[in-house]
């Protein structure tokens, strides 16, 4: 069983890379995703520099900060890897799409943290990290990189455009929902940032579908003629020919 879903993917891989679409659509999705994760880094490190206010929340003036840096951790390094490894073993055909989407998606993210000129909340769990001059860049921790919320943002975002199995889309739209409750509780993030995240992420999938959709729908297009269950028909055809013979 094991062994077949691994010679699926390979075919799947096999048949996508042979289509020069792909091979070009794949390589701007990596240069898109990794100059927006850095410009998001810089931005946030720049952003840190000046000392900004913070304001109150109806929620979080209400709820007391709470030890949950497993999943704070969990939704900056492991999420994100686990969500890419999910597209390249389970939908490679979705992969260019999936990583230019997220690259607008923190694009469209730092132009509001630039825009955004709020402090942390009160009771911000990294406080402390903050001002033993920690190294931001080393542990992903920033003051006011608040608007919206990325923790969030990330698995809802997997909500949208992975859509071959029903199972993935509620464990992603379950843990956008867990890393909105976690960062609320930590006080790492507004409400208004969780909230505004969601309403956010979906704009950002319909503009990226708006601009990018038709190759994605080719390179499904391929495996349906190509993929998997095709080369196991030609190949049950061929066995039954040479029966005959």
């Amino acid at each position: 069983m094991i062994k077949e879903y691994f010679l699926k993917t390979w075919h799947h891989w096999k048949v996508l890379f042979r289509t020069d679409d792909y091979r070009s659509s794949l390589f701007e999705g990596i240069i898109v995703l990794g100059l927006a994760i850095f410009i998001t880094i810089i931005t946030a490190v720049f952003n840190d520099k000046v000392q900004y206010v913070s304001v109150g929340d109806l929620i979080l003036d209400k709820l007391p900060t709470y030890n949950l840096s497993l999943l704070f951790d969990f939704g900056i390094y492991w999420l994100p890897i686990l969500v890419f490894v999910y597209a390249v073993l389970a939908e490679p055909e979705v992969l260019p799409f999936a990583l230019k989407t997220y690259g607008l998606l923190y694009l469209v993210r730092v132009c509001f943290m630039v825009l955004t000129h709020v402090g942390p909340p009160i009771g911000f769990f990294y406080q402390d990290l903050l001002v033993s001059g920690a190294d931001p860049i080393k542990t992903l921790t920033f003051r006011n990189d608040l608007f919206f919320s990325g923790h969030t943002a990330v698995p809802f975002l997997g909500y949208f455009l992975f859509r071959k199995y029903n199972l993935v889309r509620l464990i992603m739209l379950v843990t956008a929902l867990l890393m909105g409750l976690t960062v609320l509780m930590m006080h790492v993030h507004y409400s208004i940032d969780v909230f505004a995240a969601f309403f956010i992420t979906y704009g950002v999938y319909a503009l990226s579908n708006e601009i990018f959709n038709k190759l994605n729908v080719k390179f499904k297009r391929i495996l349906d003629l190509h993929g998997w269950s095709s080369f196991q028909k030609r190949l049950y055809k061929n066995k039954k020919s040479n029966i005959k013979k």
